[in-house]
């Protein structure tokens, strides 16, 4: 009876050990009160394309480090944090310029890439505006 209850007790630290929960890192939780302020940005028609395109950035980023369903707990709890509009205000121009930053870094790889390659086959040329 001892050794069931040995072997009980083993099996059990063992599956806490095996299955830890996932930890949420800084990155995770800047990343997904990003994600929070651009779904309530897309809410705005004007807005909505833009919001989804840095949404899906985020939730990329967000992947890269783990299962996606890890995310709703982290959402309740910085939803929590976040509960003025200037710590709204302050996380969306934190996300912008971040997503701005990163545009700008990929529009020059591209233009570099261009240049040395030239366009892709059966492309049109780009529009002037």
């Amino acid at each position: 009876m001892r050794y069931a209850a040995l072997v009980f007790t083993a099996a059990a630290v063992l599956a806490g050990v095996a299955s830890p929960a996932l930890a949420q890192s800084a990155a995770d939780t800047a990343d997904v009160r990003c994600m929070m302020v651009l779904q309530a940005i897309s809410r705005d028609p004007a807005q909505r394309e833009q919001a989804g395109r840095g949404l899906f950035y985020y939730v990329g980023r967000v992947t890269a480090r783990g299962p996606l369903a890890r995310i709703e707990p982290m959402m309740i709890a910085e939803g929590k944090k976040m509960s003025t509009p200037q710590q709204v205000q302050a996380e969306l121009a934190r996300c912008g310029a971040e997503l701005n930053k990163n545009g700008g870094e990929l529009q020059a790889i591209n233009q570099k890439l261009q240049k040395q390659f030239g366009p892709p086959p059966g492309a049109a040329p780009p529009a002037k505006k």
